[in-house]
């Protein structure tokens, strides 16, 4: 406060100024929140309230009375397909907080990408996304037990296609935060309808920290784009806002959101 006194020097925005919208079209965005108190779900409102993204959050009852026709884009956190098909139990907690989005919403929302919207998956929740829409993708390190494959939070390389519309304004290479995250493979006849625009790097992916089975992740995609009808899917291996502190990898995030 000293200094800039002597130097006549006007106060501006500290640490904890907005930064401006980074989108170039306006898409309407929705974002899934379960009452099972997502923690990644925060985060990203947090990195879209801080990056002044507009958006509506959506509930497991918009989901099952298909409240969402009106968006182009709905955004799944990292919540895995149970937590957000089955949510909390009726056992246990009331009513109007029991359950999850159920079969329907599930029903719903493939109808919401067939017919042109777009659904952006991350990290667990791209699970909902492979098991419900049979898409032809699956997940390497699913199933794997911890002496086979364990990593519970480490920088990684990614490779990544600037071509790709997602990708644009991005480098060729990419660190990424990888916490007890996937890495796909693409599988069936329908492999024509996936596009690949980030790899974990063929060799030495880990940037930072330690892995356990490195070379399982070598190589794989970390970032797709699959067509589904008339819409997209997109789907992070990965959580690109991970606490609201992965930059690298934020501008993915806002180009996967444009119409």
């Amino acid at each position: 406060d000293q200094a800039r006194a002597v130097l006549n020097l006007p106060a501006s925005g500290g640490p904890f100024a907005k930064l401006p919208n980074p989108l170039k079209t306006n898409p309407k965005v929705g974002l899934y929140r379960p009452f099972t108190s997502s923690m990644d779900e925060g985060w990203t409102r947090l990195v879209f309230d801080n990056n002044q993204i507009p958006y509506k959050s959506i509930s497991n009852e918009d989901f099952r009375q298909n409240r969402f026709v009106d968006l182009d884009v709905i955004v799944l956190a990292a919540d895995n397909e149970n937590t957000i098909v089955r949510g909390l139990s009726a056992e246990r907690y009331p009513a109007e907080f029991a359950g999850g989005i159920g079969d329907t919403g599930v029903e719903n929302l493939k109808k919401f990408v067939e017919n042109g919207g777009k659904l952006v998956c991350f990290d667990d929740s791209c699970e909902l996304a492979i098991k419900r829409f049979n898409l032809p993708v699956g997940n390497v390190l699913a199933g794997l037990k911890r002496n086979e494959f364990y990593n519970p939070g480490s920088v990684v390389k990614l490779t990544v296609d600037t071509k790709h519309e997602v990708a644009r304004g991005m480098p060729e290479q990419i660190p990424a935060y990888f916490t007890s995250s996937s890495a796909f493979e693409i599988t069936g006849a329908e492999r024509q309808n996936v596009d690949v625009i980030a790899r974990y790097a063929e060799k030495d992916a880990l940037l930072s920290g330690w892995m356990l089975g490195e070379k399982l992740i070598n190589g794989k995609p970390a970032l797709i784009d699959v067509t589904y009808g008339k819409g997209k899917i997109v789907m992070f291996a990965f959580r690109p806002q991970h606490r609201g502190q992965s930059w690298a990898t934020f501008q993915l995030i806002f180009n996967s959101l444009e119409r």
